[in-house]
């Protein structure tokens, strides 16, 4: 019997809420908690199951733990990726990986120079809803794919929030839109051109109202947006010659999922059941990690990702 994968947590950030029940939903270990405040850790520990709690060096330090999970704020993942994989750890790291292609590089070559695993946590591809649309996009079910949208946004006029923190990494593009740049790239590969607006409508320092247009090889386009500014949403719409299918809850699902299904003028509608895809996620680490299973966001993807919001932000 494999023993279950223990891991060390860097930062108490509200992200775990939705994280660490997956490990443990995965039959995974929460060997230790780390943050820069004792209490918050001690907190932490408590409320996700943790054996203990100490510093970030606690964590990279125990001889006890395998991986380990950065939810440290945009700014700080590379320096603790490359600490990491310095300690002999794989690592699971937020999206986005880091804020630059050149940071995201660094983190890259520091985990194969150490031979740990990096893996950033886009944990919607691992969603079965994802699948479905796959299987249905690669049997030609809409035809070719033309055009792919994709929104992601919410209301936040927090200025307290990380999110709108240009020292930590902040920004709609970076928060919201990597996902949007994320599944564009998934379904329809490397855009030639990037033409966009990024637009900071609260002062913040960081985009708050973004939009770009992608233009793919292929011919395909895709119309990406996220903001800050708007009501929620979460959306992607593929559009092929014959038909297209929609993703109402795209990206952070919750409860059954509902995808659409339209093809010449009629209308059908396939139902997901409910699904983790933080446990998901987590089960697809362990596998990567014990048998050298591909994962489906290796690291590595994480370079192109960051070339597209850089060419969005400066408007291509």
């Amino acid at each position: 019997m494999t023993t279950p994968l223990r891991w060390g947590v860097l930062g108490a950030s509200r992200i775990n809420r939705r994280t660490l029940p997956g490990f443990r939903a995965a039959g995974q270990v929460i060997a230790i908690i780390g943050s820069r405040d004792r209490e918050r850790a001690r907190s932490a520990a408590a409320e996700y199951g943790a054996e203990r709690f100490g510093t970030y060096e606690d964590v990279l330090a125990a001889p006890d733990v395998e991986a380990v999970y950065i939810s440290l704020p945009n700014s700080l993942h590379a320096e603790w990726a490359v600490r990491a994989a310095e300690a002999g750890k794989h690592i699971l790291c937020e999206k986005p990986l880091a804020p630059s292609t050149a940071e995201c590089e660094r983190m890259i070559a520091a985990c194969a120079r150490h031979g740990v695993q990096l893996v950033e946590a886009f944990m919607y591809r691992y969603h079965p809803q994802w699948r479905l649309v796959r299987d249905l996009v690669e049997s030609g079910t809409i035809g070719g794919p033309r055009l792919l949208r994709a929104t992601f946004s919410f209301l936040l006029r927090d200025r307290a929030n990380i999110r709108l923190s240009p020292e930590l990494g902040g920004g709609a593009l970076q928060d919201v839109g990597c996902y949007c740049v994320n599944v564009a790239r998934w379904f329809l590969g490397e855009p030639t051109q990037v033409r966009g607006f990024a637009l900071d409508l609260q002062g913040a320092g960081v985009d708050t109202h973004a939009a770009a247009v992608l233009d793919f090889p292929s011919g395909a386009l895709a119309m990406l947006s996220c903001s800050f500014e708007t009501a929620s949403q979460q959306i992607v719409e593929i559009v092929g010659e014959r038909g297209r299918i929609v993703v109402p809850l795209a990206f952070v699902a919750l409860g059954d999922c509902r995808v659409h299904v339209i093809e010449g003028g009629t209308e059908r509608v396939e139902t997901v059941p409910a699904a983790d895809p933080y446990a998901l996620q987590a089960a697809a680490m362990e596998r990567l990690i014990r048998a050298g299973e591909p994962v489906l966001t290796p690291g590595a993807d994480a370079v192109p990702t960051q070339a597209v919001i850089a060419a969005w932000r400066q408007g291509g």
